[in-house]
């Protein structure tokens, strides 16, 4: 099927969309610190998914600018992984979080 005129802007839409949770470069990089139950800390940059260091038992906690937003997956890719937690800012958790991959943005 052509690409008419009338769909571009649904497109430019929809490509628009698919950048959220990447860092578009219009502000400082901003690096989120992932806290495993060993004591291991994962410094990440924000911006899109990230694999997650394997073997380290599960996350504790995130340390992140409030305004950076998180989502822990079980799989160790965050496309077709489920999301077992999600929020803004720095988060503690009491039972530690079995996760595969973060998505940060």
């Amino acid at each position: 099927m052509p690409i008419r005129p009338e769909h571009l802007a649904t497109m430019s839409a929809s490509l628009a969309g698919a950048r959220i949770g990447r860092n578009t470069g219009d502000g400082p990089t901003r690096t989120v610190a992932v806290v495993f139950e060993s004591g291991h800390r994962q410094e990440l940059e924000e911006g899109g998914c990230r694999m997650l260091d394997a073997g380290q038992g599960g996350v504790v906690s995130l340390e992140a600018d409030a305004g950076t937003r998180f989502a822990l997956y079980s799989g160790t890719s965050c496309q077709g992984a489920r999301a077992i937690a999600t929020g803004t800012g720095s988060a503690s958790f009491g039972t530690p979080v079995f996760a595969g991959a973060v998505v940060l943005g």
